[in-house]
C-alpha cells in the first residue's frame, strides 16, 4: 500500500457520486415513457423505439452497477487497511486524513498535544517509508 492508494479514497467517493448519478439518470429515462396500450393492429414498418432503446438502457445500467460496486469494493480495502494498521497513532493519523479527508493542520489539531501539521504529516510518510523498505528486504 502507498500513500497514492489511500489519496484514491478522495476520488473514489467522487466516482461513486458520479456513477450513481448516471445510474439514476438511466433509470429516468427508463420512466420517460409509458407504452401505449392498444388493441389496434400496427402499421407494417412501423417500430417500438422504446422497445428498441430500453435493453441498451439496461445494459448499461448494469455496467454502471458493476463498477460501482468494484469502487466500493477498493474503497472498503483502503479503509480496512487503515483501520488495521498496528500503530495506534498512525493508524489515528491516517484515517483523519484519508477517511475523514482533513487537511493535515486539522488533522493535527484533532490529535492535540504537541502535534503539528508537519509531524503528522512526517509520521504518516515516514510509516510508508518503512514498509518500502521491509518490502526492498523481503
Amino acid at each position: 500500500m502507498t500513500v497514492d492508494d489511500l489519496k484514491e479514497l478522495f476520488y473514489l467517493d467522487k466516482v461513486i457520486d458520479f456513477e450513481n448519478e448516471r445510474l439514476d439518470d438511466l433509470r429516468a429515462k427508463l420512466n420517460l415513457h409509458s407504452p401505449v396500450i392498444s388493441d389496434m393492429p400496427k402499421a407494417s414498418g412501423a417500430k417500438d423505439k422504446i422497445g428498441d432503446i430500453t435493453p441498451l438502457i439496461v445494459d448499461e445500467a448494469r455496467k454502471i452497477e458493476g463498477e460501482i460496486r468494484e469502487l466500493e469494493d477498493r474503497k472498503r480495502r483502503l479503509t480496512e487497511y487503515i483501520r488495521k494498521l498496528p500503530n495506534i497513532r498512525v493508524r489515528i493519523i491516517m484515517s483523519l486524513r484519508y477517511i475523514d479527508q482533513m487537511p493535515w493542520a486539522d488533522v493535527a489539531a484533532k490529535i492535540g498535544g504537541r502535534e503539528t501539521e508537519d509531524s503528522v504529516k512526517k509520521t504518516c510518510y515516514r510509516y510508508f517509508e518503512q514498509q518500502q523498505d521491509k518490502q526492498k528486504q523481503k
